[in-house]
């Protein structure tokens, strides 16, 4: 008895295990009643490095709001999944919202397509904010080279050896030779001796290229003397402190700040700014300023000089990261 209870135990233990893991491979969507995420390839069979569109329709129940309407990965793609853009969703006539998003896998195999999110609020009582995830989808990812391939190499042809240099041909570049040295020497020998040839004019140097950490530190300071905050300016205060930190970011990264909203800005940071203790300290800024700028959020001047101090500790975060960064490419 003893023996089969062991039996049981253990097949009861396989079995649960089997389960875990399936449910670990198949993200499950967290959708509620009249909620409806459909996620669509464009080509069912890609080759490995393709360009993959996926095609969101996105339906909502009449009681659903979205806080933001650009999708967002539900966990951090792998090394060989790329994700290169993200359309903001678009709201249909018949309330459908509608989107795309453009990806590359580089693994051949069936492949998942990766879990997007949305937040959204429902107005009933007990849910103010929840997570739409979007439906399970996969690929057959073709490599590019397959192994029993029937094509025939007509392409490739035999090498044809080089001809050497023409006798003609290198007899009258010897000769144009002979008398470019000829001339050179007889216009040396026309030059009185002691006199120099006059000085060739130098182009003017550049102006210094000003450190974009330094211009945003004093565009901070600005901020800080101008005392919005206590004026009752709160909205114009806020704005020129994320002002400063979206221009460091397109002078120090290349990234074009100003004409990204405060999400499609978190998509577009490099891994170096974005990533842990960095990702949360941007969102609660922004997502701050997104509230004084949207809901007409009023801060008091307390909060309105804290909000200035986090920017600052913000961007010395970001340069020191970046400094890191680059040490390290320089070092190899």
């Amino acid at each position: 008895m003893a023996v089969r209870g062991a039996g049981a135990i253990a097949a009861l233990t396989a079995g649960l295990t089997a389960l875990l893991l399936a449910g670990a491979a198949r993200p499950l969507a967290a959708q509620l009643h009249g909620q409806h995420w459909e996620v669509v390839a464009e080509t069912a069979r890609p080759t490995v490095g393709d360009t993959v569109t996926l095609f969101f329709r996105v339906r909502l129940d009449e009681r659903d709001l979205l806080f933001d309407t650009v999708p967002r990965p539900a966990l951090t793609p792998p090394d060989w999944l790329r994700i290169f853009s993200v359309e903001r969703l678009q709201r249909q006539p018949d309330r459908i919202y509608t989107g795309r998003a453009r990806i590359a896998f580089y693994r051949p195999g069936r492949q998942a397509v990766p879990v997007f999110q949305l937040p959204f609020m429902r107005s009933v009582k007990g849910l103010s904010r929840g997570t739409l995830s979007s439906d399970s989808a996969s690929v057959e990812v073709v490599p590019v080279v397959q192994a029993a391939s029937s094509a025939t190499l007509r392409d490739i042809k035999e090498p044809v050896r080089a001809r050497g240099p023409d006798p003609l041909e290198l007899a009258g570049a010897l000769a144009a030779l002979a008398l470019a040295s000829w001339i050179a020497w007889r216009g040396r020998r026309r030059t009185p001796a002691g006199a120099s040839p006059p000085p060739a004019e130098s182009e003017p140097l550049p102006p210094p290229v000003p450190d974009p950490y330094r211009v945003a530190l004093s565009r901070l300071d600005q901020v800080e003397r101008a005392g919005w905050g206590a004026e009752g300016e709160v909205a114009r205060h806020y704005q020129a402190v994320t002002d400063a930190l979206r221009d460091y970011l397109e002078a120090a990264e290349g990234i074009p700040a100003r004409e990204r909203t405060t999400s499609e800005l978190l998509w577009a940071l490099p891994p170096h700014l974005s990533a842990g203790a960095l990702r949360r300290r941007h969102e609660a800024l922004f997502d701050e300023a997104d509230l004084v700028k949207f809901a007409r959020r009023r801060p008091d001047p307390a909060a309105a000089a804290a909000f200035l101090g986090q920017a600052r500790d913000l961007l010395g975060r970001w340069h020191g990261a970046g400094l890191a960064v680059r040490e390290a490419h320089a070092v190899r």
